[in-house]
């Protein structure tokens, strides 16, 4: 499905989705507001720079999981070793709906790596 803004995204999903993906919007626009979000892949994105690959952090959601996704490899590798228990995609964590204390470390994680980039 092709969507046009993030709110439209949000609208989309069930309950559980709509929740954990407005409470990371919000998380992004509170703590980089200088950030403007887009579609991009079908999934609400946060670019650094006027490029794609000057750094990006992404949200996408799932049937049971939600998942932020890294232009930088090194910030899943480290959260594989704080985050044990998750699993992981190519460039991503996935994270349970509901999952309180993952989503804190992974937005600890974004604020260092958009902080290192901006």
């Amino acid at each position: 499905m092709r969507f046009v803004s993030i709110d439209e995204y949000i609208s989309s999903l069930d309950e559980n989705a709509k929740e954990s993906i407005s409470d990371f919007k919000n998380f992004m626009k509170t703590n980089f507001p200088q950030i403007v979000p887009k579609i991009s892949f079908a999934m609400p994105m946060w670019w650094a720079g006027s490029k794609m690959y000057d750094g990006y952090v992404a949200v996408s959601a799932a049937k049971k999981h939600y998942s932020i996704h890294f232009q930088d490899e090194n910030y899943i590798s480290k959260m594989k070793e704080e985050l044990p228990s998750c699993t992981f995609g190519k460039r991503c964590i996935n994270i349970k709906y509901g999952d309180k204390h993952t989503i804190s470390v992974v937005k600890q994680n974004v604020s260092q790596y958009l902080k290192n980039i901006l």
